[in-house]
């Protein structure tokens, strides 16, 4: 039974039809056709949370699905997932800090424009005290930047203005934190071979697609050196959920490198 819970790759490798249908469902899913993409984001992503990110009703879009392969619609959808942090009352830890100590970074028209605003979104982030709370405005929930900032020990909350316009508050400490960079570089001993793949001048999904499927070949005496020309923002989370350690910096300008190795043990 199809359900808010369901892995988009679960769904589509059930009902590869279905494919079409989400693409003339929503705008949004039309990057579903893209075989690349779909094999980089289906596994991790749910119906419910690809529904957050399109901006359309969960429950809807989950009896759309379930009406479109045949199956029947139960009086009571239980397994429908509401989205998550949407309706929930401000953190007390968020509440008490005060307006004076918001900072703000607005990326809605970088993201528009087919720019990537990561550099510009850890830039704030190292530059947040303590004491303060960042409030970043997105034209779209920005799921995968959640588990990125919780290694650097941030808790979110999330708010939807409009379907096109999000406020996600990013602040120290609270239930969603982890300690930060927790794993994130414990890196095992240094590998003896160095392979270097060159991404750049590529559309998107392909540098993360390449990048994944050479990881997926890595000897334990090799360490993947990716030359990017931004910061893989959507990158990040896959190598955490993979088992790998990495490392970037910036060279040369327009030149970003991420070195990837197995994690210690």
């Amino acid at each position: 039974m199809i359900a808010g819970d369901t892995t988009l790759a679960r769904l589509l490798d059930e009902h590869p039809q279905l494919v079409e249908f989400l693409a003339t469902y929503d705008p949004h899913f039309e990057k579903l056709r893209n075989r690349l993409l779909r094999r980089v984001m289906a596994p991790r992503v749910t119906v419910a949370e690809a529904a957050r990110m399109a901006g359309v009703d969960a429950a809807k879009l989950v009896a759309a699905l379930r009406h479109a392969v045949g199956e029947p619609e139960p009086a009571a959808d239980t397994n429908t997932e509401p989205p998550a942090d949407i309706g929930v009352p401000k953190p007390g830890a968020l509440a008490g800090i005060p307006p004076a100590r918001h900072a703000h970074l607005d990326v809605r028209v970088d993201i528009r424009d087919g720019n990537e605003p990561f550099a510009k979104i850890m830039a704030a982030v190292k530059m947040l005290a303590a004491d303060q709370a960042l409030e970043l405005r997105t034209p779209f929930e920005p799921v995968p930047l959640y588990s990125v900032l919780a290694r650097r020990g941030l808790t979110h909350w999330a708010q939807a203005r409009a379907a096109d316009d999000w406020s996600v508050w990013f602040y120290h400490g609270g239930a969603g934190a982890q300690r930060p960079d927790s794993g994130a570089r414990a890196a095992g001993p240094a590998p003896a071979r160095t392979v270097t793949i060159d991404v750049r001048g590529l559309e998107p999904p392909q540098p993360m697609a390449l990048v994944l499927e050479r990881l997926d070949t890595l000897a334990d005496d090799e360490q993947l050196e990716v030359l990017h020309s931004r910061r893989p923002m959507f990158l990040y989370p896959q190598l955490d959920e993979r088992g790998f350690a990495y490392v970037t910096d910036e060279p040369a300008p327009g030149l970003v490198r991420i070195v990837i190795r197995r994690r210690a043990a």
